[in-house]
Order: structure tokens, then sequence, then C-alpha cells
């Protein structure tokens, strides 16, 4: 379930402060930048999400505040890093592959030619579940659970941007989310479906 987003400039400066240190850690080891482009990146990101929240394109959020604005710094340093390539590809190559693997976009969209009207009512209402169980989880496996699932970070990854000792903590609490979000699933699904 999505949450309400008002956060007064105190609350978001409060924020951004608290967040700086972990932010900038994470991008020094994901990418090859110099901490003076670091911090503008942080400033650039700052602003982006000041005025998401200040002009309203920020009302809810379905991860915490902190998974959003991570993202929202890895889509600024990409920005960075692609301005400041020397060589610019004279075609996007990433749309060819040799692989069997089908993007997600486009299963949905076969998925929905098979589909009638009952089984996508059904469908949504399986998402709005899966996402209010997410909702009512922790901050911590909230994080976990989406950058796993649906950003599809590595846990060595999750374990940097969210201060776990290593990958092998961030598996062992997946593992716990994962059992709490099935045992809450299939308690939910039995009360609504019987």
């Amino acid at each position: 379930m999505a949450k309400e987003i008002s956060l007064q400039n105190q609350d978001l400066n409060r924020f951004l402060s608290d967040e700086r240190g972990r932010v900038i850690s994470y991008l020094r080891k994901q990418f090859s930048v110099s901490d003076d482009d670091l911090d503008d990146i942080f400033q650039e990101s700052s602003m982006a999400l000041f005025l998401n929240v200040r002009d309203g394109k920020l009302s809810t959020l379905t991860s915490s505040l902190g998974t959003y604005f991570i993202k929202v710094c890895i889509n600024q340093t990409l920005k960075f890093l692609g301005k400041n390539s020397k060589t610019k590809p004279l075609f996007d190559d990433r749309r060819i592959t040799n692989s069997d693997f089908v993007r997600d976009d486009k299963i949905a969209e076969l998925y929905g030619v098979c589909i009638d009207a009952e089984e996508e009512e059904k469908k949504t209402r399986m998402e709005l579940l899966v996402n209010n169980i997410i909702a009512s989880m922790t901050d911590t496996c909230k994080n976990i659970l989406h950058g796993y699932y649906w950003d599809d970070f590595s846990t060595s990854t999750i374990a940097d941007m969210f201060n776990f000792s290593d990958a092998n903590s961030v598996k062992a609490q997946k593992y716990k989310c994962v059992k709490k979000f099935r045992d809450k699933y299939n308690e939910l699904k039995n009360k609504i479906y019987g």
C-alpha cells in the first residue's frame, strides 16, 4: 500500500542530512566518480527530491523514502556519467539480446491479451493484497523486498545500501521477511477467498 508523503522543509533537511553519508558511501562503491562530483550529484538529487515533494509529484510511496532517494541518486549519477562520456553509441545496443529473457513489461502485455475481465480483477486484488502486506512490514523488510524483487539489486548491493554487515546478513534477513510475507499472504488469502 502506498504511503502518503507530507514532509516539511525541516523534516526533508533532516532526512537528507541523515542520508548523506550512506548515499555518498554507496555511490562511491558503485561508481567511479570523484568526491567533488559526488557532492554535486547529491545536491542535484536533493533538489530533485525537494521539487518532487513541493510540486506534489511525490505524494505517495510504495517503498521507503530512503529507497526512493537512493534510486534518484543512482539515476542522477548515471545521467552525470552519460554527460561526461567521451563516446556515444550510434544506437541503443541494450535492445539487442541473444538471450531467451523476455522483459517484464512485454510479459504483462502478452498476459493482458490472454486474460478476461474477471481474471484481471482477481490479479488486481492480489496485487493490492501484496502491496498492503509489504506496506505493513518493517522498513528493513520493505527495503530488502523492494530492492531484491522490484529493483533486482543483488544482496551485496542491498547490504551496501542499507548498512548490513555483508550479503549473507541480507540473505538471512530476506529469508525471514519472505517467510513473514508468505505467512501473512496465506492467512489473508484464506480469509478473503476461503
